[in-house]
């Protein structure tokens, strides 16, 4: 057989091969948007409004020192003139002290690894575990090979609600029946 030939029939021998992989049945696709779940659970709602008041707790404590340091460097140029050189560099490098304190104080509190960050990880990682165990059940269920989450910019630029699951997860974590669309 001739070269080109041989290299044809391989060719020809391998892409045969696939069609039983694409002629197979078709994959089933559905989909939840978990924004909307969470919102109907009340425990997400709880941990969510005690998070929210606990950065807002921080914010204001931030907020304070802020003003604090206002008032020394307010207080500070006030006195400016009348200040000996030395008594100037000590109220300038407390002012600075402060501001550094501030920043780590900030970084403490709503920085990555944070105490906002590890309590939002203990409050909600386990409201989000039940969520995704009662997708990847409600999946098994219906018989979906693969669900998408409308809320995570998943670029659907269409969905038909036919395929929206996301009460089915909803009455599956509260345990009724019947959820509207």
């Amino acid at each position: 057989m001739h070269p080109n030939k041989l290299m044809f029939v391989f060719i020809l021998g391998i892409l045969l091969s696939f069609i039983p992989i694409f002629s197979s049945a078709q994959a089933r696709v559905a989909y939840v948007d978990s924004k909307k779940i969470l919102a109907k659970l009340p425990e997400y709602q709880t941990a969510q409004r005690e998070l929210d008041q606990l950065a807002e707790q921080w914010k204001k404590e931030l907020e304070d020192k802020r003003k604090k340091i206002q008032q020394l460097l307010k207080d500070y140029q006030a006195e400016e003139v009348l200040l000996p050189d030395d008594i100037k560099q000590q109220r300038l490098a407390d002012i600075q002290t402060e501001e550094k304190l501030i920043a780590e104080l900030q970084q403490k509190k709503f920085g990555y690894e944070g105490e906002l960050f590890k309590a939002r990880q203990d409050k909600v990682r386990p409201i989000q575990d039940k969520l995704y165990d009662a997708i990847q059940a409600v999946a098994k269920e219906k018989k979906v090979d693969v669900m998408f989450d409308k809320a995570t910019n998943a670029n659907m630029l269409f969905s038909n609600p036919a395929y929206d699951f996301s009460n089915l997860v909803i009455d599956k974590l509260t345990g009724t029946s019947g959820s509207p669309k």
